[in-house]
């Protein structure tokens, strides 16, 4: 798991500052984003430093559960890779063939491709996930 700790520190000071300063120069009768900004900077702060401190306890835990993690997720990519690859060579094909009969525009096809693939990557990378 990748340590999220300084990225999430600066998100939550960056909220908190944006907060304050839209509290302070607002003027408005409405609604003041503000005070919702400076919450949520808050929490994610409070949640940040929560989870920093757990991940300091647990380290050798975490180093040896990431050697089986990386295995497994390689095996993974590699048979989700493999699956997108064959699928895109049949679509490819199946395209080629349609073209000889109806005129498809290069974008229309590209983007059939791109959904389709998106697709099945999704649906390829939760199948193995549960398989293995």
């Amino acid at each position: 798991m990748k340590n999220l700790f300084i990225q999430r520190m600066l998100v939550s000071t960056l909220l908190i500052i944006f907060g304050s300063i839209q509290i302070i120069l607002d003027t408005s009768a409405g609604i003041n984003y503000g005070y919702l900004m400076l919450f949520s900077g808050g929490i994610i702060l409070l949640y940040s430093m929560i989870s920093y401190i757990k991940s300091r306890k647990n380290k050798s835990l975490e180093k040896e559960l990431s050697k089986e993690y990386d295995e497994r997720d390689a095996l993974i990519d590699g048979k989700v890779a493999y699956f997108s690859l064959q699928i895109l060579v049949f679509e490819i094909l199946i395209i080629l063939f349609l073209l000889n009969f109806v005129v498809i525009s290069a974008n229309t096809s590209l983007i059939i491709v791109l959904i389709s693939l998106i697709i099945c990557e999704i649906l390829s990378r939760k199948y193995y996930n549960h398989i293995l």
